[in-house]
């Protein structure tokens, strides 16, 4: 006899919360992301192993990233097909890829890898809130800093993982930690073989450009606040390993470095949400928009042991704005939470490949201090556009 197919779970009911799945997509986002940070910290080989500029190291990124631009669609299909095993897959995928960049042959054999990479992060990151939406009930907030806790804490995890297989295991031989990704996905597939994403906004889907429509007047000036900390957001987590190998400081140190930035970005998340619900959001994203680009500044002209409570002021600070972004486009969203999500990621990813790409030239063409300056420069120029940022909410 055949088997009957299992029904697909509903949403959690009012008031309801399925720990199980809001654990499960917590824990997958904290695997996901310790390998996707593994590329800062493994950056400076990568440049000796194939002689690259700080331009072409900079295009990494660009293919890592690349998936991103389709955000926005992904976001639209996430609630006409079920993507379930798209996301169950996308631990299993990164952790290959990332896991296998030492033993790359080539340059564009790395960027492939980066671009699968590329693909399962923009699935997982697109499709993970949608899931944790769907099992959270009426304690979304609560669902969502679990998720939230997951991924900012694998950014303190990603490059203390990635030193540690780097001294234990050596750049070429890292593929036995693909084990750990592998073994996720089939965790992620026991808790949500039944699960599906289609229908989870209760709205039915609408085109980019009514959504666009519906957003412009906020999503104009966030914008520019993005394109701007990108400087400083992205310049920092991307290239802060190689620039400290460039001052004398060994590789595991690099990765040290960028390891305090992240545990500061995880006190940094959890204080920025905590006051944009108290003192607004624009606020705080303004006092952002300052305090991040100045403590660069004073970071790339000090030394010695004083680079390390500016990398913990750096981490509070600039970290501090994600949550409040992601909560000001969902305060605007009108019931187009999906689209709109998906929207701005596409928008910020774009904007922050194309700033390292920059950044990699004013590298290459000025040497790392002056190249850091200018990006906290531009960091500075965000603070216009954080103050026409609306102040109210919008009612639905």
């Amino acid at each position: 006899m055949k088997a009957m197919p299992s029904p697909t779970e509903e949403p959690a009911p009012g008031g309801s919360l399925r720990a199980n799945q809001v654990i499960a997509a917590s824990v997958g986002h904290m695997v996901h992301d310790i390998f996707t940070a593994f590329l800062p910290p493994l950056l400076p080989l990568i440049i000796a192993e194939f002689s690259l500029s700080m331009f072409q190291a900079g295009v990494l990124n660009v293919f890592a990233v690349l998936a991103f631009y389709f955000n926005p669609l992904l976001g639209m299909l996430v609630d006409r097909v079920n993507l379930r095993l798209l996301f169950v897959a996308a631990p299993g995928l990164v952790a290959m890829c990332m896991s296998l960049i030492g033993a790359a042959p080539s340059y564009w054999a790395v960027c492939l890898l980066l671009l699968f990479t590329g693909i399962g992060s923009a699935a997982y990151h697109t499709i993970g809130p949608v899931f944790i939406t769907r099992s959270a009930g009426s304690q979304l907030g609560r669902g969502m800093s679990f998720f939230m806790v997951g991924g900012e804490s694998a950014r303190t995890l990603g490059p203390l993982a990635a030193v540690g297989a780097l001294t234990w295991l050596g750049f070429g031989h890292m593929w036995p930690l693909m084990t750990l990704g592998l073994a996720c996905s089939l965790y992620l597939w026991s808790v949500f073989r039944r699960a599906s994403t289609v229908g989870a906004t209760g709205r039915d889907p609408e085109s980019l450009v009514k959504v666009w429509r519906a957003l412009k007047g906020l999503l104009l000036p966030l914008l520019g606040l993005v394109a701007c900390r990108s400087f400083v957001l992205w310049t920092l987590m991307i290239y802060l390993p190689v620039y400290l190998v460039g001052r004398g400081y060994s590789v595991a140190l690099g990765g040290t470095g960028l390891a305090v930035l992240e545990l500061a970005g995880v006190g940094g998340a959890f204080l920025g949400g905590w006051l944009s619900d108290r003192v607004g959001r624009r606020p705080v994203l303004v006092a952002v928009m300052l305090v991040a680009p100045l403590a660069m500044l004073a970071f790339n002209y000090s030394s010695g042991w004083l680079l390390w409570p500016l990398l913990a002021v750096l981490g509070l600070s600039v970290f501090a704005s994600n949550p409040v972004i992601l909560a000001l486009v969902q305060d605007h969203s009108a019931g187009r939470r999906g689209a709109a999500n998906g929207l701005y990621m596409g928008m910020a990813f774009a904007t922050s490949s194309g700033v390292l790409v920059l950044v990699g030239w004013l590298v290459d063409m000025l040497g790392f201090q002056t190249a850091f300056a200018i990006a906290a420069c531009l960091g500075l120029i965000g603070t216009p556009f954080a103050l026409r940022l609306p102040l109210s909410t919008p009612s639905e």
